[in-house]
């Protein structure tokens, strides 16, 4: 059984706007130390496989930029889709494309834009996920232990045990829960039976496969005709077009939510999906008043406000609960519990012609 990463790093993060722009999509920011979210992700599985068992499935304006990011990785490991149709087609893609190579592939799959802090532990729980996927043949899920109730991600229902002896604490998935309103994420919490759904998953390419055909039927059918065209050296055109056709939809709604064969591992590492501005707050350490600045940043009476600011300095005097950010051109002031909405405010842009912020 040999282990290939899948890294989905198509997505384009207009939750981080301003910093984020059509040319530098979330995944080639750098919101911590030196290297961008896409380049810590693959540092963070150097202790777990070869690169050259390293694939990036990306968007193919942003191809060229993925590999100059990753000298390590093959350029012909990053696969390039014509046009995004969703997490379902981007793995189908990879998995199509790795069963060929190797029959007996073992796959992880994960986002390219994610915080963990413990690599070590984070390998230890994918190989562990392997074992448990290719004894029991079914589709591996990392389910993170929740230490508050989170509205902003899904969850998962443990069930019984798989039963496995060289992986114990692997069980079955009883459901997925999408994004849940604050008092039914505090009954979950409470009821200490239900995981955070990371995003993060280990399964067979070949397994993956027979799901997809299973409840994704229509893609499956794109898929294998998408790759037939590429295969005869069709144009761009002709590809994207072909691509356009496939259902656009989540791995989780397509795949997971229906499937009998989804298993999950409980994992206890600290994990951000870094998600929106607030998210700092888990990359860098905080003042005595719960303040976090990437920058200079002078406050009187400052009480929980992000600040991003490289280049100028910001002074805060008498406000909390905020969110600043500043670049060249823009300059961001949003209120902490309403960052989700930024990704809105780029469609207001989109929608006024505003391209020269974009």
């Amino acid at each position: 059984m040999a282990l290939y990463a899948v890294i989905l790093a198509g997505g384009s993060g207009t939750r981080f706007w301003p910093l984020s722009r059509a040319n530098i999509p979330k995944q080639f920011l750098v919101l911590q130390g030196t290297t961008s979210l896409l380049q810590a992700t693959v540092n963070r599985l150097s202790g777990l496989l070869p690169s050259e068992h390293i694939y990036v499935v990306t968007a193919a304006h942003q191809q060229a930029q993925t590999v100059t990011q990753l000298p390590q990785v093959p350029a012909s490991n990053v696969l390039s889709e014509p046009v995004g149709r969703n997490t379902a087609a981007a793995i189908g893609l990879a998995a199509w494309h790795l069963r060929a190579q190797d029959p007996e592939a073992m796959l992880v799959v994960l986002p390219a834009d994610h915080a963990i802090a413990d690599s070590v532990a984070f390998c230890v729980s994918l190989q562990q996920a392997a074992h448990a996927a290719a004894q029991a043949d079914v589709l591996m899920t990392l389910g993170v232990q929740p230490t508050y109730p989170a509205t902003g991600y899904g969850y998962i229902q443990v069930g019984t045990s798989l039963g496995l002896t060289t992986v114990p604490r692997a069980c079955q998935v009883t459901r997925f829960m999408e994004k849940p309103q604050r008092h039914v994420a505090e009954t979950l919490l409470a009821s200490g039976n239900y995981l955070w759904n990371c995003g993060i998953f280990v399964w067979r390419a070949a397994t993956i496969i027979d799901e997809l055909r299973t409840h994704m039927p229509e893609l499956a059918q794109r898929l294998d005709a998408y790759l037939a065209t590429l295969h005869k050296g069709a144009s761009f055109d002709v590809l994207q077009e072909a691509y356009r056709q496939l259902p656009s939809c989540p791995i989780d709604i397509g795949v997971l939510e229906k499937s009998t064969r989804v298993g999950v591992l409980p994992v206890t590492w600290d994990w951000s999906d870094v998600g929106s501005w607030s998210a700092l707050a888990d990359l860098h350490p905080q003042d005595a008043a719960g303040n976090v600045a990437v920058g200079s940043h002078i406050s009187r009476d400052t009480h929980n406000v992000v600040v991003y600011s490289p280049g100028r300095l910001v002074t805060t005097i008498g406000v909390s609960d905020l969110i600043i950010v500043q670049t060249d051109d823009v300059l961001l002031i949003c209120a902490k519990d309403r960052d989700q909405e930024v990704r809105d405010m780029v469609q207001r842009l989109q929608q006024d012609g505003r391209t020269d912020v974009l």
